[in-house]
């Protein structure tokens, strides 16, 4: 039997299975639920793109990816030579000597209408777009508003082996002074509710 690990996002407990999959307490209700893995292959390493409840993405269900994917710039700089688009030669060198990865991709829907405490806020916010509204009009769209308390989180790495300094002008004695081997992005939207289903998506991505 799988071990399952238990995350709580917004009140709703999301098993976390060994074979990849958060699975919500949710799709244990009765009622057919449809869910989604693509496949994604890259440099030999594959990984799924996991939708457990397509039909219930924007009720704040979960799009992951369970593990890195990396593309090696070599491969992509031989496709495109394979398309016959021309490259200036220091974005083919850069491309030999590049990988390009999506570390992490997760994300969750779950809007909700703001507590009577965080309206004040909202209102002061947006100040200038209701600055033509009496007090009632603010106070009825403040009362309609949304936010979103879905977690998000999208991580890229660009490492390059040579440097990027020295990839682009073939200088090693300029690339051996300093160069750049890397960058990463990180987007992160994450409130306290969703902040331990992240911590175990993170588990999950460390699993081998």
């Amino acid at each position: 039997m799988e071990e399952s690990r238990m995350a709580n996002e917004s009140g709703t407990n999301l098993p976390v299975l060994s074979g990849g999959t958060l699975c919500p307490a949710t799709l244990f209700d009765g009622q057919t639920h449809f869910g989604v893995a693509v496949a994604v292959k890259a440099d030999g390493k594959e990984s799924y793109l996991m939708v457990p409840d397509a039909t219930n993405i924007t009720k704040g269900q979960p799009v992951y990816i369970t593990k890195p994917v990396t593309i090696k710039g070599e491969h992509l700089a031989a496709y495109l030579r394979s398309k016959n688009v021309s490259m200036p030669d220091e974005v083919k060198n850069l491309l030999n000597t590049t990988s390009i990865s999506c570390d992490a991709f997760y994300f969750s829907k779950n809007e909700r209408l703001l507590a009577e405490a965080e309206r004040t806020k909202w209102i002061e916010d947006h100040a200038e777009e209701l600055k033509s509204d009496d007090a009632a009009e603010k106070a009825r769209k403040a009362a309609a508003a949304k936010v979103d308390d879905g977690a998000f989180l999208m991580m890229f790495e660009l490492k390059f082996n040579e440097g990027l300094i020295g990839a682009l002008t073939k200088d090693e004695d300029l690339g051996k002074l300093f160069d750049i081997t890397g960058a990463s992005l990180r987007v992160l939207r994450c409130r306290e509710s969703s902040k331990k289903i992240l911590e175990e998506y993170a588990a999950l991505l460390g699993e081998e």
